[in-house]
C-alpha cells in the first residue's frame, strides 16, 4: 500500500517544479510529465526523505525501472526510461544546488541517474514509421466529397496537410490569412497557431503535388 505523500518531499517537489516552468519555461505538458516522474520515484523509494538521497536510490530505482511493466505487461519502453530518468537527473542536480542539501547531495551523484550507453543509444534511435506514398494520398484527395462547404473545407485541409506535412495541432488552428497562394506558403504565427515550441515558422508546399494545390485553392 502506497504511504502517504511526505509533506517535506511534496514541498521541495513544488519549488523544483516552479524553477522548471519559470526558470527553464517549460510547458505545462512537460511539467506535468515531470510531476509524474517524480511521484513514481517517490512512490518507489517509499517516500523517505529527499534530505536523506544517497547514490544507491539512484542505481537502485535504474534496476526498477529496466525491471517494470507496462499496465498491458509489456516492458516500459526505454523512450519513457530515459525521459523519467533525466527529470530525476535534472532534480538531483537542482537539489545539490539548494540550502540544506549541498552538503549531503553533490552535482556528480545525479549521474547515477543515467541510462546504460546501449539503453541510452536505443532510446535516441528514431523508428521507421509507415508513410502513405504521393500516388495514394493523390487517390485519397479524389475520393473525398465536394458535396458541401463542410466536405470541401475537410478536403482542403487535407490537401494542406499534403502540401505541407504540417504539425497537426499547428493545421487546425490556422486561419485563412495565413495561407499564401501566390507564394504558396504557410506563415505559422506562434500567436495564433499551436507551433511547437511556440517558435514561428514559414512552410513551404511540395512540388508536383498541383492537385492538392488546386483543392486548396
Amino acid at each position: 500500500m502506497t504511504k502517504r505523500p511526505n509533506e517535506r518531499n511534496e514541498r521541495i517537489k513544488r519549488r523544483f517544479l516552479e524553477f522548471r516552468k519559470y526558470a527553464k519555461r517549460l510547458s505545462e505538458k512537460t511539467i506535468d510529465r515531470e510531476l509524474a516522474a517524480l511521484e513514481r520515484f517517490d512512490i518507489w523509494n517509499g517516500r523517505k526523505d529527499f534530505t536523506r538521497f544517497h547514490i544507491e536510490w539512484a542505481m537502485g530505482f535504474r534496476t526498477h525501472l529496466e525491471q517494470a511493466k507496462t499496465k498491458a505487461g509489456k516492458p516500459l519502453g526505454k523512450s519513457t526510461t530515459r525521459a523519467v530518468m533525466a527529470t530525476l537527473r535534472e532534480f538531483t542536480l537542482w537539489l545539490s544546488q539548494q540550502d540544506g542539501f549541498r552538503s549531503r547531495i553533490k552535482p556528480g551523484d545525479a549521474e547515477y541517474f543515467n541510462l546504460s550507453r546501449r539503453d541510452e543509444a536505443e532510446a535516441r534511435a528514431t523508428p521507421t514509421r509507415p508513410a502513405p506514398s504521393i500516388n495514394q494520398a493523390k487517390r485519397v484527395l479524389a475520393l473525398m466529397p465536394e458535396s458541401s462547404p463542410q466536405a470541401l473545407r475537410d478536403k482542403a485541409v487535407f490537401a494542406l496537410l499534403c502540401l505541407t506535412g504540417i504539425r497537426v495541432g499547428a493545421l487546425i488552428s490556422l486561419r485563412v490569412k495565413h495561407i499564401d497562394l501566390a507564394e504558396k506558403s504557410v506563415a505559422q504565427n506562434p500567436r495564433e497557431v499551436a507551433t511547437k515550441f511556440g517558435k514561428p515558422i514559414d512552410t513551404f508546399f511540395v512540388k508536383g503535388f498541383e492537385e492538392a494545390e488546386a483543392v486548396l485553392t
